[in-house]
């Protein structure tokens, strides 16, 4: 017999996706999920507030770090499942810079960045959670949007920022426009380095990184938000989809909208997901939700979300020898 294709088996199992949520939602797989070999773990909990941390980043120490707008904290973890607010190794106080100041992180050559919503200048975080300015974009009035995230290929920043998406270098402070009609939410990079998939008004549209131009836009319901490539096995190309809906989808970009396979159901039972973060040295896609960062995982020979292929910069990486130590409302939506 034929083997049957991931959408397939999704669709035979589509009338068993979606269970009744409790008061407490927890985020679990659907039988679709768990058939196309995702697994579901959870990073930290102990959250409480109307957006969860959303989005983290992992040093160059090997640690995660995160901020949470319940505290107005810059948390830095041990990359282990099962842990609470207790568990940091470290946290750091941060003032709301923008009335928005939740943050959005990614990791580039063994580096964090981030900018605090609708406004924060770009930082560089330390492997404690201190961070400094990126050098010359504060200067050029260059400002975080909302969602950033690193291109694979030469460890540069894919942001949504105050002039539309935008290509950071973050080693040189240098910058360059890709689209500036586009101010999106949670955006992601294929493995390839050629494609961003962003959610715009309501939809999932993918970009060429290096012209701009819109490709495609998909038209996937549930509220989506952050996005993450899959790459390898067989959903490769596929992208993993966080939604506000409390829901997690799984897309496949070769179909057409309309088409039942182009879009499933993995997961639900959660919170309000929103940003999503990879962790590049395992494989795995954090998930941001209402109370907890999950952790989503498809297998072997599959990863999701970018992978650091370029060094990590000289500067950054001797700099980082002399660390001592390990070392909210995320945003007010339009309209």
């Amino acid at each position: 017999m034929k083997r049957p294709t991931p959408v397939q088996v999704c669709v035979l199992l589509g009338t068993a996706l979606f269970a009744v949520r409790p008061l407490q939602a927890t985020l679990l797989l659907t039988p679709a999920g768990t058939s196309l070999g995702f697994t579901l773990t959870t990073f930290v909990s102990g959250y409480n507030a109307q957006y969860g941390p959303l989005s983290q980043g992992i040093s160059s120490a090997g640690t995660v770090t995160t901020g949470s707008l319940l505290n107005n904290k810059i948390y830095v973890f041990a990359d282990v499942d099962g842990q609470t607010l207790s568990s940091a190794l470290s946290s750091t106080s941060y003032a709301c810079t923008t009335g928005n100041c939740n943050w959005s992180m990614t990791t580039a050559g063994g580096q964090v960045y981030g900018a605090q919503a609708f406004g924060g200048v770009f930082e560089h975080f330390a492997s404690n959670g201190t961070f400094t300015p990126i050098p010359n974009l504060q200067a050029a009035s260059l400002t975080g949007y909302l969602g950033v995230w690193n291109n694979p290929t030469n460890n540069h920043l894919i942001a949504s920022s105050n002039q539309g998406l935008v290509d950071i270098d973050p080693v040189a402070g240098t910058y360059r426009v890709i689209n500036a009609s586009v101010f999106p939410d949670g955006i992601t990079v294929s493995p390839d380095g050629t494609t961003i998939y962003a959610e715009v008004s309501g939809t999932i549209q993918s970009f060429n990184l290096t012209t701009g131009a819109l490709i495609r836009t998909f038209s996937v319901g549930h509220s989506p938000d952050g996005t993450g490539v899959v790459s390898g096995g067989i959903l490769n190309g596929f992208v993993v989809v966080n939604n506000n809906d409390g829901t997690v989808g799984l897309l496949d970009p070769t179909k057409a909208n309309g088409d039942p396979n182009q879009y499933v159901i993995i997961a639900n039972n959660g919170t309000r997901g929103d940003f999503v973060s990879p962790d590049g040295s395992n494989g795995t896609l954090f998930l941001s939700q209402t109370d907890q960062v999950a952790r989503l995982s498809c297998g072997a020979n599959c990863s999701i979300g970018s992978t650091n292929t370029a060094p990590e910069p000289l500067a950054f990486a001797l700099a980082g020898l002399g660390l001592v130590g390990l070392a909210g409302v995320r945003r007010y939506r339009r309209g």
